[in-house]
């Protein structure tokens, strides 16, 4: 097997925007987790590990025009929480907000270590939704964290709406 590429925190960050942690490796990549740290993966720089804890997602829209909700990200296992209130200074018009939701649980990916306390920048979206064989529709919600130097974090819930499997390639007729 082909030796896999290691990502930097930031780079790990990024692709985790929209990709699993575990399709890494069909990319030919390495994402240090902190939950998979062994002799054999073993990251030397400390910030370049990649923090997984479970985390939840809540969302409560407070006004469709203009638009402001509440948002709130709960880290139980670092006793961390981030919140936000109100509008969004952009873009001025949000034709597609993170829908409501309550408690979703998913993971929440950090560079290194916590964030530093105190403000941090932030963007929501949420992947289309789809309705499921039961009926039911969702969408997976990320959000990315940044500060004045770099993106902090990545919070993904744990569903993300795809299928997968194996097929063959074949020369065309």
């Amino acid at each position: 097997m082909a030796q896999l590429k290691h990502l930097t925190g930031e780079s790990a960050l990024g692709f985790l925007l929209t990709h699993d942690p575990e399709h890494a490796e069909h990319f030919g990549l390495h994402i240090p987790l902190a939950s998979n740290q062994d002799g054999a993966y073993a990251v030397l720089a400390a910030d370049a590990v990649v923090t997984d804890r479970p985390a939840s997602v809540t969302v409560k829209t407070t006004s469709r025009t203009p638009l402001a909700q509440d948002i709130r990200v709960e880290v139980p296992t670092l006793n961390l929480v981030f919140t936000h209130s109100g509008r969004f200074p952009w873009p001025a018009e949000i034709p597609y907000p993170v829908a409501d939701c309550q408690d979703v649980r998913g993971t929440i990916y950090l560079r290194g270590q916590n964030p530093p306390l105190g403000a941090s920048g932030f963007n929501a979206q949420q992947f289309p939704s789809y309705t499921s064989n039961q009926g039911t529709s969702g969408g997976r919600i990320v959000i990315e964290f940044w500060n004045n130097q770099r993106i902090t974090g990545v919070v993904s819930d744990a569903e993300n709406y795809v299928s997968g499997g194996s097929g063959n390639w074949s020369q065309g007729t």
